[in-house]
């Protein structure tokens, strides 16, 4: 396992509001008794401590996720035969009406995250999750946006869908992503183009590294080449104060 999904960065995509930063980047503070690690050499001083992204697995039982990292070059990009053919004719079908830019108005993207927690995630039940997208573009999108690759979909002047990563030393990471979900298949459609915007600058393989997760999140992303896969572990550690 050479990839780890750790970086400030990342963590800025994993805070609602209310949340402050602790240490260099080492984790945050959600409330008065709970804080959250992501290395368990830094043990912040409260009752609970949530650690995340923990990569060697501890001595007791705790939960554990699978780290998708993906692969895209050349020859995926030619989107050739039975393999891609779900990519390939949604990229032709959006193509058509969708443009990309990596510019956006904030008003529309938290529009969209509203619109996305209306229809989308309160009809399928989801954790949205949509507090930490709004939290990071009120917060950090303006200060960040040079370190940041960024790109915004509309159909004429709708805002269908966005994608935020950060290129770290030896990939991308994906840190939020939120799309109109009442129009099928524009997540892959998202996840796709954004891919192949980067591969515009690089003209290279690149890496990416989506974090982690389980279940149908997890096998979704394995519609990508597949360059490793890592277990990823998280659990808690309270005591009295």
């Amino acid at each position: 396992m050479s990839f780890k999904y750790t970086s400030k960065y990342c963590l800025m995509g994993m805070m609602s509001n209310r949340f402050t930063v602790l240490g260099d980047w080492q984790g945050f503070q959600k409330n008065k008794n709970t804080c959250v690690s992501f290395d368990t050499n830094f043990v912040p001083d409260a009752k609970k401590v949530n650690f995340s992204y923990i990569y060697e697995k501890p001595d007791f039982k705790c939960a554990k996720s699978t780290q998708v990292v993906s692969v895209l070059d050349d020859e995926f990009f030619k989107l050739r035969g039975k393999k891609f053919r779900e990519i390939r004719e949604i990229r032709n079908k959006f193509d058509k009406v969708v443009g990309v830019t990596d510019e956006c108005d904030k008003h529309d993207v938290l529009g969209l995250i509203d619109t996305w927690d209306e229809r989308s995630g309160q009809k399928y039940g989801w954790y949205r999750h949509s507090g930490y997208d709004r939290t990071f573009f009120n917060r950090w999108y303006d200060v960040e946006r040079e370190n940041l690759f960024s790109r915004f979909f509309y159909v004429e002047d709708k805002l269908i869908g966005y994608s935020i990563l950060h290129k770290g030393d030896d990939c991308y990471e994906y840190l939020i992503r939120k799309m109109d979900n009442t129009l099928r298949d524009t997540c892959l459609y998202v996840d796709y183009k954004t891919f192949e915007e980067i591969y515009k600058v690089e003209n290279k393989k690149f890496y990416v590294n989506w974090g982690a997760s389980s279940g149908g999140v997890a096998r979704y992303k394995k519609k990508f080449p597949v360059h490793e896969q890592s277990d990823v572990y998280f659990y808690t550690v309270s005591s009295e104060k």
